[in-house]
């Protein structure tokens, strides 16, 4: 669980991961806006904001928060130098645990061009959720206002078991 002291270092690793981006068609969103607090902040009152940490830092951290009686997974991020060690599958993971002991179902938007975004959560088996709800399409919604193509985001869904 992440503790309010730390907000400045999960951002630092949100602005670290977004590097992988270039290169990409989301270079352009690169550095475009600060990272953002009030979001980190509402995850901790609600705790869901985890972090993992390795050599005394923060490497990676999992922001979520309630929408529509759902999960909704806002932000995950791993910092550059701590990528492809698995940090971003264990944080996910940690998630769906929460969401399975509060018998609530989890929900995210990705990317769907992008090579290791989508396969990514269909391998911990979110699914496409063509018909999102209400809060879930507002949170779309809000991408496309801040310049995100339609076409490439996808809402997805893991049902509670």
């Amino acid at each position: 669980m992440a503790r309010k002291g730390e907000l400045d270092a999960i951002g630092a690793v949100e602005e670290s991961a977004d590097t992988l981006f270039r290169g990409t068609h989301l270079e352009w969103a690169i550095g475009k806006w600060p990272p953002p607090r009030d979001r980190y902040e509402r995850s901790l009152g609600e705790d869901r904001l985890w972090v993992w940490e390795e050599a005394d830092r923060i490497a990676g951290f999992v922001c979520a928060h309630a929408v529509d009686d759902l999960i909704y997974i806002d932000q995950l991020a791993v910092g550059a130098d701590f990528q492809g060690r698995g940090i971003g599958r264990k944080l996910m993971q940690h998630a769906i645990a929460h969401a399975g002991e509060h018998g609530t179902a989890l929900t995210l938007i990705t990317d769907r061009l992008l090579p290791w975004n989508m396969p990514f959560y269909a391998s911990l088996g979110f699914a496409e959720w063509p018909d999102p709800s209400p809060g879930i399409q507002a949170e779309l919604d809000d991408e496309y206002a801040d310049g995100f193509d339609p076409e490439t985001r996808v809402a997805m869904l893991l049902e509670a078991d």
